[in-house]
């Protein structure tokens, strides 16, 4: 028979049991901070050498003329992003005054910022990405990345009016809308899991960034040369759109709607939690956040965009050749090497 002090005995014991089992695991706030750390430092190092190495000059969209409605569009984006992200580094500046700290939107737009590096390392194995060069552009950073592949990435075009600025508002402006969406669901749904809550945020984004996408394809603002042709829209014409881009792009941009979405039972997004167990002042803890966050968007940036559409790139078919102004010297006619064409893996037997 059961000895009835033994529940007595069994509760004397269990602290003991407890204390010796309790596993310690590194606080979420310490582990994203480093990573973004890492990606602070990497960034300032590649602008640094990409500016002092020569390479931060402006590429030359070449003697094909670039249409009036191309024009057109391109101005209307050069003026668009600048005036976006200026308002929104306004909202947020205004937004942490009145709160009296560092506002988690003001960290997203820091981090996002920063984040801007990692934009043409979609063409690392290849030609994957061409921006409009009648755009303002300094060429690009790529040949300062530690270990990058393609021969003459500086080639490509980054738009500073347009790509520099649309890192400052896109991932919070869409980021609001994704916030939206996932709000929406779950006021509707209360039961919704978190899958299914993000994948509403998702939509209420793709919905906005596919068209944006088809439209500065098809007045040759971007262009996507190497795509898969199966999963591509007018596959083989230099307008095609790769589907599976806006999808994960859309992905990345969610993103930052997750992270103001889903907080711990304190209230904190989630890449900075154990931040109250820290010993450190408030100035301290805002750039922890931050860091957190810069982190946290970069792992998001090249995992779930650069990393597979760089490996989609390499399943490319044949296109049209594309204008000079889009691929520049970068590749095809009269440069060193052909554009994507499709011939990477093709059988020498077949």
């Amino acid at each position: 028979m059961t000895d009835l002090k033994s529940s007595g005995d069994v509760s004397e014991v269990e602290p003991a049991i407890a204390g010796q089992t309790q596993i310690k695991t590194i606080r979420p706030v310490l582990f994203w901070s480093t990573v973004g750390a890492v990606c602070v430092v990497l960034a300032a190092g590649i602008y640094i050498s990409w500016i002092v190495s020569g390479n931060a000059t402006p590429v030359d969209p070449g003697p094909d003329p670039i249409p009036g409605g191309s024009r057109i569009a391109i101005l209307a984006f050069q003026i668009a992003c600048p005036i976006l992200a200026a308002t929104t580094i306004g909202y947020v500046v205004r937004k942490s005054l009145r709160e009296r700290h560092l506002c988690v939107e003001a960290a997203i737009v820091i981090g996002s910022a920063i984040a801007w590096w990692h934009d043409p390392l979609i063409n690392w194995f290849q030609p994957v990405l061409f921006y409009n060069a009648g755009m303002v552009n300094f060429g690009n950073w790529t040949e300062n990345i530690p270990g990058w592949l393609s021969p003459d990435g500086r080639l490509m075009a980054e738009p500073v009016l347009m790509i520099g600025m649309v890192y400052i508002w896109m991932p919070l402006v869409m980021g609001k809308i994704a916030f939206w969406g996932m709000a929406r669901a779950r006021n509707r749904r209360p039961a919704l899991g978190p899958v299914r809550t993000f994948c509403c945020g998702w939509l209420a984004v793709f919905i906005l960034e596919f068209p944006l996408e088809i439209f500065a394809v098809h007045h040759r603002v971007v262009g996507y040369p190497a795509t898969i042709p199966a999963l591509t829209l007018w596959a083989g014409q230099t307008v095609q759109l790769p589907f599976y881009g806006p999808v994960l792009w859309s992905l990345v941009l969610s993103s930052s709607g997750a992270l103001m979405f889903f907080r711990n039972k304190r209230g904190q997004i989630r890449v900075e939690s154990g931040i109250e167990t820290l010993r450190a002042g408030a100035r301290t803890k805002s750039l922890l956040r931050v860091l957190a966050v810069t982190g946290f968007l970069h792992v998001m940036a090249i995992g779930a965009y650069d990393v597979p559409v760089n490996f989609a790139g390499l399943y490319a078919g044949p296109t049209d050749t594309y204008p000079s102004y889009l691929r520049t010297q970068f590749c095809g006619p009269d440069t060193p090497r052909p554009c994507p064409d499709g011939t990477r893996f093709d059988d020498p037997r077949g």
